[in-house]
């Protein structure tokens, strides 16, 4: 397995200091390069964003799908760096067909998305999550129930903000109440077995002949 040559000079003087193991090693230069992708990928997201004048609308999305997530779960590519990607591509993606909706203001057509997207996610917290992966299965009955009792409440809340967004004379708050509904419509997708799907196909694209995708975690098939 091959990994970033920071991750593995990282790992490497960390693991002489501390005295690990080298399948110890393996496992931190992992955590290294997840942490190294997780901060590139949200940085070029932004940066996109910037380029393109959605910086705020993107952060939005970025901030929903991160809360939302972390209690309800949901599909992931096998690969860190294919998530990367994934997600320098959807952040910005999001908050610009917000933007575009927004500047139609066609009130009737915004509130209908409102209204699916709040119903599509009190559905999916309260039907499917949360939704794990075989390499991290959620095994407790009660943090199973807790998280979906924070999936909900998640819901709840991005819900009561929308709704007080709808109410608002912010000029920007068209924009955002969109990047909210349709970043909790992305999130209600990854949780369904379409969302699964979709990420089988990403990982079934090879970039190069030995695609530097391919990463999974160490000790894992």
């Amino acid at each position: 397995m091959s990994y970033l040559p920071l991750s593995r000079y990282c790992a490497g003087y960390l693991a002489a200091k501390a005295g690990l193991q080298p399948e110890q090693k393996d496992i931190l230069a992992y955590v290294i390069e997840l942490i190294v992708l997780n901060t590139a990928n949200i940085l070029l997201a932004l940066l996109l964003a910037f380029v393109l004048g959605i910086f705020t609308g993107t952060v939005s999305c970025l901030i929903t799908i991160a809360i939302f997530r972390q209690a309800a779960g949901g599909a992931h590519s096998e690969s860190a760096w294919r998530c990367a990607l994934v997600s320098i591509i959807i952040f910005p993606l999001l908050a610009l067909f917000a933007a575009f909706l927004s500047l139609h203001n066609n009130p009737f057509y915004n509130n209908i998305i409102c209204f699916l997207a709040i119903g599509a996610g009190f559905l999916s917290a309260f039907l499917k999550a949360p939704v794990d992966s075989p390499s991290a299965p959620i095994i407790s009955p009660l943090r199973r129930r807790r998280l979906k009792i924070l999936s909900v409440f998640t819901v709840a809340v991005l819900a009561a903000i929308i709704f007080y967004l709808h109410l608002s004379s912010w000029v920007n708050a068209d924009e955002i109440q969109l990047c909210l509904s349709l970043s909790i419509l992305w999130v209600s997708f990854i949780l369904s077995k379409p969302g699964h799907i979709f990420f089988s196909c990403v990982d079934g694209i090879k970039i190069f002949k030995k695609d530097l995708c391919d990463k999974t975690m160490p000790g894992e098939k």
